[in-house]
């Protein structure tokens, strides 16, 4: 078992940034819980000139006048209150010997005395306060010193976001330095405490001022767990390019020693990279070097044509075992390694793709190992005829198979099919005829069977259905629609046959309407069959919304089939299962949907699928399952992500398996959250196929609103886990 506590980042996003800057890194409804705080309309003039209110005004021989009892003085959008303001009208400054207020459109200045250039927008506040709009954004400082409109000291200095009279979390620094110009801040003596405790430390610190991005160091990545001991990693960040970035990080583990991570990317109009890596030249306790290497690219080089490639390796089946984080890495047993090419054209797409894995699970057996892809190459067309006319249309590929100890080789799928869809105002009728010729030249095979292997056979299928539709009091509309498929495809031998890639999944009510039975052309079933099904609708006629949807459907075989996969048995019935399927809009918030295939002669359920979910928004729903596959799978889940107060929400969610009597996977966590910060808590325990055991985990994370986190990033996982979840924003 795996027991840890992870802190996975600490990222200052917004260290005394300018209100816009802030505000574009906030989400929507960040500051929902915070108190409304009312500001009064601030003065705006574009003529130049100076305009004054006071009391009383007084005027010197020097030209300097002394305003006295509620004063008011504004140029442009700067606005300076006092009760005692003398004001230089040549010079243009405005000199305060007690408390005065500096406000503009996206800060306010609260000082004890000092004063204000307004021609050179320089000046001196002595023991301020200041409030950065509308981020919620305070703090205090002994001096501040503006050096012009886009410079910008502070001294001994803090930094909040939580409202008036509360310190949850605050940042203090000896020296602020804000280039407005450039669009970077410097801070000197940085502290960051959390409900008084000192949480970070660092003696020098650079920051962006905007989203703009800034080559420097970011804040480190401090943790614990039992796999690694102690971890420090420490990013630095090189801002390469306007359209490129790095970062490398160098990493500490107490237990294993030392590694470096780096990734690097690469973003244009057309196309977009990244290159991960992680290495530990000497892992003390695996007792070697280890490693990780990941390379994501898509690329759109001219509008008709895309590239991709997705490569991952790592240098050992444990690696995350070892060194991952199971919140990010669960239960990872294969590595796929691709690159592809698409072109599309008006008519028709061309295709390329390779693919291989890197196994991690070494219990997989031989068999049940994946074929590599060296390469597949794929063309579909079709003819461009108008609709209701005679469709041509060709499916075309052709494949390299690869696997150790195996048999190999290549095979050429190719289906031209002819098709005329027929329709009316209540009707459709579509018939159609294809001719399916797969070829294989192999290696390895047995021996007494040769190397080239071909089947060619003819498909012919007859689509059709009817709508009824009648008004149910005067808001429901209900369509009925019977519907038939006729299906011919002649018997051929295909024991020879090696497979590469064909599977079989259970019949599903869209699988009834399809030529074959199997996904994958290594494998045709025979067929001498009629599907007939009956679907059944109801709507709102007021909103369009369905409200309730069912079907039943069923496969009468004329002959048996004789087609299987290797090790499966044959399917003498003269029937399939019923399949049905029913979908339900309870009520606004509720809905469900169900599905069951029931064997006509034991009358015994086969497949069954329930879901349900109850939900009032993304980031508060329930949602309950249940999948079975007879012999094969089962499994009961439920989740759930609910607030129960204002402050608090929880969130869980557990798969259960009944066949086996054990929990495959479960978690549960937790909440608070105010208008500054907000902490999530979260316990999981999860079984992996790779060593049959459990691990399990305690994770956290606090966010400090305004300035960023610390702890594993909790909501991502919560999005995965539980369907259509959202955090809150």
């Amino acid at each position: 078992m795996k027991r840890g506590i992870l802190l996975t980042s600490l990222v200052l996003a917004g260290l005394l940034l300018p209100p816009s800057a802030i505000a574009a890194g906030n989400p929507p409804g960040e500051w929902a819980l915070c108190p409304l705080s009312p500001r009064l309309p601030v003065p705006s003039y574009q003529d130049g000139l100076v305009h004054i209110f006071a009391d009383h005004s007084f005027l010197s021989p020097k030209g300097i006048s002394r305003l006295e009892g509620h004063v008011q003085l504004t140029r442009g959008n700067q606005t300076v209150w006092s009760n005692v303001l003398h004001f230089n009208n040549s010079t243009q400054i405005a000199v305060s010997p007690g408390p005065f207020t500096l406000e503009s459109p996206d800060m306010m200045l609260l000082g004890e005395h000092g004063f204000y250039d307004f021609g050179h927008q320089t000046g001196k506040i002595i023991l301020a306060h200041y409030h950065l709009y509308p981020t919620h954004a305070r703090g205090q400082a002994s001096r501040i010193n503006r050096q012009g409109p886009s410079q910008t000291t502070l001294h001994q200095a803090t930094y909040s976001t939580c409202p008036m009279g509360h310190r949850a979390w605050q940042l203090s620094a000896s020296k602020v330095h804000l280039n407005q110009a450039d669009e970077v801040g410097t801070a000197h003596n940085v502290v960051i405490r959390f409900k008084g405790i000192p949480i970070l430390y660092t003696p020098y610190l650079t920051f962006p001022l905007s989203n703009r991005r800034k080559t420097g160091l970011l804040p480190p990545v401090i943790g614990q767990s039992s796999n690694t001991g102690f971890e420090y990693r420490q990013p630095i960040y090189w801002n390469i390019a306007p359209q490129a970035d790095a970062t490398f990080t160098p990493e500490i583990f107490g237990k294993r020693g030392f590694g470096l991570g780096a990734q690097f990317r690469y973003l244009t109009p057309r196309s977009h990279s990244q290159i991960t890596t992680n290495y530990l030249p000497d892992d003390r306790v695996y007792g070697g070097a280890r490693y990780l290497f990941s390379v994501r690219q898509r690329t759109h080089p001219v509008n008709d044509l895309s590239t991709f490639i997705d490569y991952n390796r790592v240098s050992d089946p444990n690696y995350f075992n070892d060194l991952g984080n199971t919140l990010r890495n669960l239960d990872t047993t294969s590595l796929g390694q691709s690159a592809g090419i698409n072109y599309f054209g008006k008519d028709w797409t061309l295709s390329a793709i390779t693919r291989h894995y890197q196994i991690l699970d070494p219990s997989l057996a031989a068999n049940d190992k994946p074929y590599a892809l060296l390469p597949q190459i794929g063309f579909n067309a079709h003819a461009p005829i108008p609709t209701d006319r005679l469709q041509l249309n060709l499916h075309s590929q052709w494949s390299r198979f690869e696997r150790p100890d195996s048999i190999v080789g290549n095979r050429l799928d190719l289906m031209p099919s002819i098709s005329l869809p027929l329709s009316g105002p209540a009707w459709y009728l579509t018939p159609s005829v294809a001719y399916r010729y797969t070829a294989y030249r192999l290696s390895n095979q047995p021996p007494g069977i040769s190397n080239h292997l071909t089947r060619s056979l003819p498909i012919a299928s007859l689509n059709g259905g009817v709508y009824f539709e009648r008004n149910i009091g005067t808001h429901t509309l209900q369509i009925v629609e019977p519907r038939f498929y006729y299906l011919y495809v002649p018997y051929r031998n295909q024991q020879a046959l090696p497979v590469f890639d064909t599977t079989e999944f259970p019949l599903n009510f869209a699988q009834m309407f399809t030529d074959n039975r199997f996904i994958g052309p290594d494998r045709v079933s025979n067929a001498n069959q009629i599907t007939a099904a009956i679907t059944t609708r109801f709507i709102n006629a007021d909103t369009g919304r369905d409200e309730l949807g069912a079907s039943l459907g069923q496969i009468f075989y004329f002959q048996p089939q004789r087609v299987t996969l290797p090790g499966y048995p044959l399917n003498t019935a003269k029937r399939s299962d019923y399949v049905s399927r029913i979908d339900m809009a309870i009520t606004r918030n509720w809905w469900a949907n169900a599905s069951v295939n029931l064997t006509p002669q034991t009358h015994r359920v086969d497949t069954a699928a329930f879901n349900a979910q109850y939900r009032l928004s993304r980031h508060q729903l329930i949602n309950v399952g249940y999948h079975f596959y007879r012999d094969q799978y089962n499994q009961a889940t439920f989740s759930m992500a609910w607030p129960i107060t204002r402050h608090w929400q929880i969130a869980t969610s557990l798969s259960y398996s009944p066949q086996d009597r054990q929990m495959i996977q479960a978690f549960a966590g937790a909440q608070y959250d105010t208008c500054c910060w907000a902490l999530r808590v979260l316990g999981q325990r999860y079984l992996t196929t790779l060593n049959g055991r459990y691990n399990e985990g305690i994770f956290f994370q606090l966010i400090l609103k305004g300035l960023g986190n610390l702890g594993s990033r909790i909501g991502t996982y919560l999005q995965r886990t539980i369907p259509d979840y959202a955090p809150p924003a």
